[in-house]
């Protein structure tokens, strides 16, 4: 099972036959530890994790179990059946959010009647403000606009690049700062797609994209937001995401 982090838990142990309860245990509990990221276990996918549970100012929190990030499902790694289990019946997740174009052969993978399958082919990193990319995340953050959507899986081919923009982007919007957003940048180097670091080119590409959106260089909260505007996710949009993604913590 994956528990949430820095969760306290209560747990005992029945004892039954066909007929009756023999035994009941005390109750016992036990609190997970607070460190993140919350990493999950999904059986035949990888680079599966939370965005939630960090920290933020003003001592809030991003809400666990809301937005999660993977690899894709099937092509170079195929989900299970106890995968597809733990997404669903676990993880509760309502929408599959596909990341990938149209060479990699993206399809529905869950059960659609019981997840919305969506794909939205993207481009990582400075290819963010190119005219042809700004609706696709437009489009993208319309999804996370949407209360009924939730919680939402996103993901590309490793989940790293295209994925790991979107949730730059999403994490800043949020308000996460600069340090862990590199931090979960660069834990993709924990999955099998190779090594990401925030000094390379692809990432500083990223980080000189948003620059312009803000007056302050090192406000990357602002910037996220100033672009996100800029492509036409509005005022209330920005909000209904912050509601979603936002607890006191």
């Amino acid at each position: 099972m994956n528990l949430h982090i820095g969760t306290r838990y209560f747990w005992k142990v029945i004892a039954r036959d066909s007929a009756s309860t023999l035994a009941v245990s005390p109750v016992w509990e036990f609190t997970t530890h607070s460190s993140t990221p919350r990493w999950l276990h999904v059986p035949g996918i990888t680079n599966v994790r939370d965005l939630g549970g960090r920290s933020l100012s003003g001592n809030r929190r991003i809400r666990q179990g809301m937005v999660l990030r993977s690899s894709e499902m099937h092509g170079h790694v195929d989900i299970t059946e106890e995968g597809r289990q733990v997404l669903i019946d676990e993880l509760k997740i309502r929408t599959d959010l596909d990341l990938r174009g149209s060479s990699e052969e993206p399809r529905a993978v869950l059960d659609q009647s019981r997840v919305e399958w969506m794909n939205i082919p993207i481009r990582p990193y400075g290819h963010i403000v190119e005219d042809e990319c700004r609706e696709s995340y437009r489009q993208v953050f319309a999804v996370f606009a949407n209360p009924a959507a939730y919680p939402i899986l996103f993901h590309c081919w490793g989940g790293c690049d295209r994925g790991g923009t979107v949730a730059l982007l999403l994490n800043a919007l949020l308000g996460l700062d600069m340090n862990s957003l590199i931090r979960d940048y660069e834990l993709s180097s924990l999955s099998i797609w190779g090594e990401r670091s925030h000094l390379s080119e692809n990432f500083q590409s990223l980080l000189g994209a948003l620059q312009p959106f803000a007056d302050r260089k090192d406000d990357i909260g602002k910037q996220a937001e100033s672009y996100l505007g800029s492509i036409g996710v509005i005022a209330e949009e920005i909000a209904s995401i912050r509601r979603a993604m936002i607890e006191d913590g």
